[in-house]
């Protein structure tokens, strides 16, 4: 009776969860996955032993503490139900046992299993990665001391500032608690630490460790890239502050928006440790500071920085290219989900492979920041997905999203083109607003969609960087602005920008026309209604299918914005 009912339980399983391909897969939809097969044992000893604590223990990081569900074949493909063996255990918190002894022939049949994993296992595979394993010492001396200090010095770039996870074995591949040693340490903030003089043999193992990750520390970090060496201060003053805001500040685009690393020198190009100084901070939050108040010298030495940025930062605009916006879904169901794999599916050519990064919006143009909507994923190896669930209001905004490809797979393969030179504002109010929204209602029809760069340059012709002005926000996406509060002359310069636009944009923009002015209706009704649709159909063959842009003024020519209405479109 125990086998049948066994069987049917097993069946029941494998009828349910119908199994697959042979490797890990990933249900973004209902957020889990299944583990790769996994056959650690076969029936040459007493049975077959697949046992989840083996399984885990073998294989760090592969297999969930918490399995939904097991699904279980023979290493030839056959189900577990149609052998005939009498199965010992087969569960989520065991894991599979056939014993050799309970079989009428004397022998299991050789079995391999995968295990279904919740939801929390499989954001972490999706968003984390490990590192190489690292092996710098030997317990030839007093133990093995493999720490994160040691390791990120002789190994700069290769481990994230902040590790999520350390996994820890010998050199010869067994596990650390099988050793029987007496660990000293092994955490993600010391590393690993084994001593000799813990152990009753005298000696400790030989270990290796890795660390998980972030994957914004994983992605191409064969890509990665270090900015050059930044010196904005000297110890002068109160000390040497080479803080990231500042740095941002003063050297705009050259510094990525989550560094991974940062290094620091002194100017002469002495380590940072060499000095003896007393450091306040030096990570890739904050950047650097060292007080003067904090040295027995009373004085810091001279510090430069530099950061290390992931491969979205270091593959510039020149080479790459954004795909035009998608929206394949809208909250109206579970979510919006506009995923990677689903988008490229129904939109086959026109997403990359492997974007580099990606871009979301609101339908209407709002930033995800701006909605306050909690956001399930958001990559360019994920896409994007904001479930209903998560959201206090019961509903996601409608997202589309957009992403930055190889130059190689641009479809603009023409120049690029820059725009006239804009000044639209000076510093004579709170300071210099060139905002792209301003200048787009301004100038309609004059800036692309999407520009690719902006440049700035004050009105008399200098570089916005050789000002010394503190610039709020200079990028093709929001524009420009420097405001008189920052600054220590109480005035910023008076600045002009410009916007690079890809060729589609450059081969219509020389050839593009007004129509002609249209007032088809007044305010004697209900409102001044000029819609596109009913001036279309009184004006057939005025207006193009397409229009670029639209300009509106009274009837006495006096500007929209000048007559303080309320504008609903």
């Amino acid at each position: 009776m125990g086998r049948v009912l066994v069987t049917l339980v097993a069946l029941l399983l494998l009828e349910i969860s119908q199994p697959g391909s042979a490797t890990g897969s990933h249900d973004v939809a209902s957020a889990v996955c299944w583990t790769q097969w996994f056959n650690r044992d076969d029936p040459s000893g007493s049975g077959d032993w697949e046992t989840l604590a083996d399984l885990c223990r073998e294989y760090p990081g592969e297999v969930c503490h918490n399995p939904l569900q097991i699904q279980i074949k023979t290493v030839s493909g056959g189900s577990m139900d149609s052998t005939g063996d009498r199965i010992h255990a087969a569960d989520t918190t065991t894991g599979l046992v056939c014993k050799n002894t309970e079989q009428e022939r004397g022998l299991c049949s050789d079995y391999m299993v995968r295990f279904q994993c919740p939801d929390s296992f499989c954001i972490d595979r999706e968003f984390t990665c490990w590192t190489t394993w690292f092996n710098r010492d030997d317990p030839s001396g007093l133990g093995d001391w493999e720490t994160v200090t040691d390791l990120c010095r002789e190994n700069p770039g290769q481990i994230c500032q902040d590790p999520i996870e350390i996994q820890v074995k010998t050199t010869s591949g067994a596990s650390m608690d099988s050793t029987g040693d007496v660990i000293f340490v092994a955490n993600t903030n010391s590393g690993f630490v084994c001593r000799n003089a813990d152990q009753e043999s005298g000696t400790c193992e030989d270990y290796t460790v890795r660390f998980k990750c972030p994957i914004s520390f994983c992605v191409n970090n064969d890509a990665i890239c270090w900015t050059p060496w930044f010196n904005r201060d000297d110890p002068n003053g109160s000390g040497d502050w080479e803080t990231l805001t500042e740095l941002k500040k003063q050297n705009l685009g050259k510094i990525c928006d989550s560094p991974l690393q940062i290094e620091v020198q002194t100017t002469s190009g002495d380590s940072m440790d060499s000095t003896g100084d007393t450091i306040d901070v030096a990570d890739v939050h904050t950047g650097f500071v060292c007080k003067n108040s904090e040295q027995t010298s009373g004085k810091c030495q001279d510090y430069e920085v530099r950061f290390q940025c992931p491969n979205s930062y270091c593959i510039t605009t020149e080479s790459t290219c954004w795909t035009n916006w998608f929206n394949r879904d809208d909250p109206s169901g579970t979510g919006d989900w506009e995923t990677f794999e689903e988008l490229s599916d129904e939109n086959r050519g026109k997403i990359c492979s492997s974007p580099f990064e990606i871009q979301v919006q609101t339908t209407s143009g709002l930033s995800v920041a701006s909605t306050g909507d909690t956001i399930y994923a958001a990559n360019a190896r994920i896409g994007f997905v904001c479930k209903n669930s998560d959201q206090t209001s019961g509903k996601c905004q409608d997202y589309t999203v957009r992403f930055r490809c190889p130059d190689s797979f641009c479809p603009d393969t023409g120049p690029n083109c820059w725009t006239h030179w804009f000044d639209r504002d000076d510093p004579s109010g709170n300071g210099d607003s060139e905002m792209l929204a301003d200048l787009r209602r301004e100038h309609p029809g004059q800036i692309c969609d999407s520009p690719l760069q902006i440049q700035v340059k004050t009105t008399s012709g200098d570089s916005m960087e050789s000002t010394g002005d503190r610039i709020d926000v200079a990028d093709a996406t929001s524009g420009f602005a420097c405001e008189n509060a920052d600054q220590d002359s109480g005035k910023c310069q008076d600045y002009t920008v410009r916007f690079q636009c890809p060729n589609s944009f450059c081969t219509t923009a020389s050839s593009n026309c007004w129509s002609k002015w249209f007032d088809r209706d007044d305010p004697g009704g209900t409102g001044d209604w000029e819609t596109l649709t009913e001036l279309r159909k009184e004006k057939p063959g005025e207006i193009c299918t397409n229009p670029l842009g639209i300009q509106v003024k009274t009837v006495s020519g006096n500007s929209m914005e000048s007559t303080g209405d309320t504008i609903d479109v």
